[in-house]
Order: structure tokens, then C-alpha cells, then sequence
């Protein structure tokens, strides 16, 4: 069985200032891979091709997927230049 989680890195205001969160937006899981990895390619279908990233592994390493969307902002606390983002990872877990 095969794991998908989708998670999403934006802007929030936290007590006025502009920070950053990073947080699970879905989490579903496949019978095989090729049905993880079509979940995937389905939502990064039509994306532009510089602005996402695809890396992915066989066997029980974790493949790791992103799609930029272009949204940029200046974290006030540290003064980090961020960029709005979905991550997707895929790993292999066991069967309940």
C-alpha cells in the first residue's frame, strides 16, 4: 500500500506579523503505486514545467514532489525571503 500526503507551505498572520505555516492539506492511500503516482501527476498536469519539481523513488525510499506557485513574501521574525509552495510525498507503508 502507498501513501500520499499533500501539503501546502503559504502565508498566515500570526498576532499582526507575516509569518509562514506549512500544513496537511490531504492524505490518501493507493493499492499501488502507479495509482499514488497518477494522484500526483494528476494535479501537477497543466502546471508550468519550471515551477515544478518531481523526484521520485522506488522501494521504500520516499519520493518527494513540488509545485511553486509563484507567491513570494518576506517572513517578518527572521527576514527569510519565502515561497509559497504544495508539497506531495509518496512512501510505502503496510497493510492494516
Amino acid at each position: 500500500m502507498y501513501q500520499v500526503e499533500v501539503y501546502h507551505h503559504d502565508k498566515d498572520w500570526v498576532r499582526g506579523d507575516l509569518e509562514d505555516k506549512f500544513e496537511l492539506v490531504a492524505k490518501e492511500i493507493f493499492n499501488t503505486r502507479t495509482a499514488a503516482k497518477n494522484y500526483i501527476e494528476r494535479h501537477l498536469r497543466g502546471k508550468d514545467p519550471k515551477k515544478v519539481y518531481r523526484d521520485y523513488h522506488k522501494g521504500n525510499v520516499t519520493s518527494y514532489c513540488y509545485y511553486y506557485t509563484g507567491v513570494e513574501w518576506q517572513h517578518e521574525n527572521s527576514g527569510e525571503q519565502m515561497k509559497e509552495y504544495y508539497q506531495y510525498t509518496l512512501k510505502k507503508t503496510k497493510p492494516k
